[in-house]
Parts: structure tokens; sequence; C-alpha cells
């Protein structure tokens, strides 16, 4: 699937640890350590998997890999986009050594003037943080990253467009923005955040144009929860339009290397975020439906086809190992697979989803 690339070139940064600025000042800038939450890769891997149509291996049977994997991809996607503002403050850190506020250079990426200002005491969006940090193509005047924080405790957000960051690149995304937002003030979590993501072209069959995904660590538990929305996937019945929204929960343990999630496949256009598994918008349910919209066979036949379909999914390291309520491993404790105090977001909002930077 198509997915537009975050990059930025280390070399033009590693200059600032050796250069000087004319606007260099005294600088006493607290950059945090971290800024995104790390998910465990049972379920979180650029597996690839297919978020369009589906076909069944020799048998007919629709394996719980090519239904899971894509599922783990999106979460994966949502980590990745987030993992790019650990590097952001990488290049604060090489500021702060070099006592600079402003600093003006060249990409080495797409040849073009960009400008990353350090800022204390900023007010956006009506709320007061410590510091901001933005970069902006000059030449076009437009933001490419704003970055907020306030450091007791740990909390803010960001936002990357990333053609602004480098217009070079083949699969630049002109109208794709990113949001994270990240906190160490929960009462349930140690760590969130919350990965939203807009405006990626649809080229081909199950392609994402939006995600939101929330992420919550606990010691070695990480709880995942969210969508994506794919405007023009087509799974089985090629009449079926509207788009659909991957909506999932799921949960991973670092110490295991296991973990769970539950799937719906609702129309994009649904309101509520109330699933439960078995529901009309359960992974199993849709496909069985699509099936009959296509094919006149005996249930017998159906549920041997989606065998592997079934809620909740279990993973390790390696990806899917079984699925369904009957089938939970005995390394999976009760407690570990209840997802019933997770739900995904409202469809709907996810496929209207915007993103802009804050005034």
């Amino acid at each position: 699937m198509k997915y537009f690339k975050l990059l930025f070139l280390f070399a033009g940064f590693l200059f600032l640890t050796s250069c000087g600025s004319d606007d260099e000042v005294k600088s006493s800038v607290d950059i945090p350590s971290d800024f995104s939450v790390e998910i465990p890769q049972s379920i979180s891997a650029n597996a690839g998997g297919l978020s369009g149509r589906v076909s069944g291996d020799g048998d007919g049977v629709i394996e719980g890999n090519e239904i899971y994997e894509s599922l783990r991809h999106f979460i994966n996607i949502g980590e990745e986009s987030a993992e790019i503002i650990e590097f952001t403050l990488l290049v604060g850190v090489a500021l702060e050594i070099q006592n600079i506020r402003s600093y003006t250079f060249e990409s080495e990426d797409d040849e073009r003037e960009k400008r990353i200002d350090i800022t204390e005491g900023v007010t956006r969006g009506g709320v007061s943080y410590d510091y901001e940090m933005t970069m902006i193509d000059v030449a076009a005047n437009e933001m490419a990253l704003q970055l907020l924080w306030n450091n007791d405790p740990v909390e803010g957000f960001a936002i990357l467009k990333p053609y602004n960051i480098d217009r070079s690149d083949q699969d630049s995304e002109p109208n794709a923005l990113v949001r994270i937002d990240y906190s160490e003030d929960d009462a349930t979590y140690d760590a969130t955040m919350i990965v939203s993501i807009a405006g990626i072209e649809v080229v081909e069959n199950g392609d994402i144009d939006n995600l939101k995904m929330f992420v919550g660590k606990k010691g070695d538990v990480v709880d995942v929860r969210g969508n994506s929305n794919h405007p023009n996937i087509e799974i089985i019945d090629p009449n079926f339009t509207g788009g659909r929204n991957y909506a999932f929960v799921a949960r991973g343990d670092e110490s295991t290397d296991l973990g769970v999630a539950n799937l719906w496949l609702p129309p994009s256009s649904v309101t509520v975020n109330t699933f439960e598994p078995g529901d009309q918008y359960s992974v199993f349910k849709v496909l069985e439906a699509e099936i009959n919209e296509v094919a006149n066979l005996d249930q017998a036949i159906i549920d041997a086809i989606l065998a592997e379909a079934l809620s909740p999914a279990y993973f390790n390291n390696d990806g899917f190992i079984t699925s369904g309520t009957d089938n939970k491993p005995a390394s999976f404790s009760d407690s570990f697979v209840d997802l019933s105090g997770m739900s995904p977001f409202v469809p709907n909002d996810i496929k209207n989803l915007e993103i802009d930077f804050i005034q």
C-alpha cells in the first residue's frame, strides 16, 4: 500500500554540532527525552498485509495472516509516524548544545531553505506551553513542523507536514498531515499518545486516507485502540461502496511477546463506536455478509472459509497464531485478552478527520 515517507536527513542536522550561528543566545531549553510510546512487535509490524481484496488459500480458507497482518501494519504506520518526533527531539538537543534558538539551513533532501525556531513561553489554541519548536519551508513560508510541550509533567503535541520537510520525494503527499499528542500525566497509564494522520492520497484498493489511534503504556503492557479509514476498499463484494474503517482494540505485552486484538470493519458512515465481538461489524460477520452477496454457499462452508476470522485474534512476534474465544492459547491469561474496557473511535469521525497547525 502507498504511504508517505517521513524523513529528516541526519547529515544536515549533525552539522549543527560543529558550527556556530549569528543567532546564538544563551539557551536553557529543557528537551523531553521521550515523546512517543513504543508498541510491542506482537501487535505492530511492517508486515504489509492486504487491506483490500482477500482471496483465500488453495482450500478457500481466508487465513488469519491475510486478515490480521493488515491490522498490525496499520498500527505500525501510526507508531513509525510518532517515532519521527523522537528524531525531532534530537534536533532540538543539537540546537541546545550550540545555544541556538533559530537556525536556517539548506536541506540536502530538496535543496530548499528551511528555518528552525525554538520559542519559550507560548500560547497556542488557548493553551500555554513551556516551549515551541517550529520548522518552515522559507521560500513557501509554510509550516513543516510544529512541536509544543510542557515539562512538568511532560505533555504536548507535534504536527508534521512531510511535503514541506522534503518536496523532492517522489512519494511526497502534498496534503498529508500528521499529529502526535503525548502525555505523561494520565491516571491509568505511565505514558499515552494519540497519533492522527489525515489527507493521504488514495490510489489503490484499500488505501488509507486517514488514521487515528490511542496508545497507552503501563509497565510492559501497551493498549491500542483506533481506526484507519479506507474510502474505496473492496474486500469480497465488488458492489460495496462508501468505504470502511478498520476499527480495532488491541493489547501487547513486551515481556511475553504476546498480543491480542478485536477487529471490526464498519462502513465509514457509521456514527457509533460501541462495537462488540461477534456483532454485525465484526470481521467475521462482515466477511460472511460479503460472501453471501456474491455466492450461495452452505453456512458450514462459510464457517470453514472464515475459521480464522474470529475474535479475539492472538499474536506473537512472528504474527498471527489463532483466533476465537474457544481457541485461546494457554499462554494468554483471561485478564490479558479482556479488551472490553476499550473502544475504537467513531468511523464517520475518522472518515472526516482533519488536521491543521495551531495558531
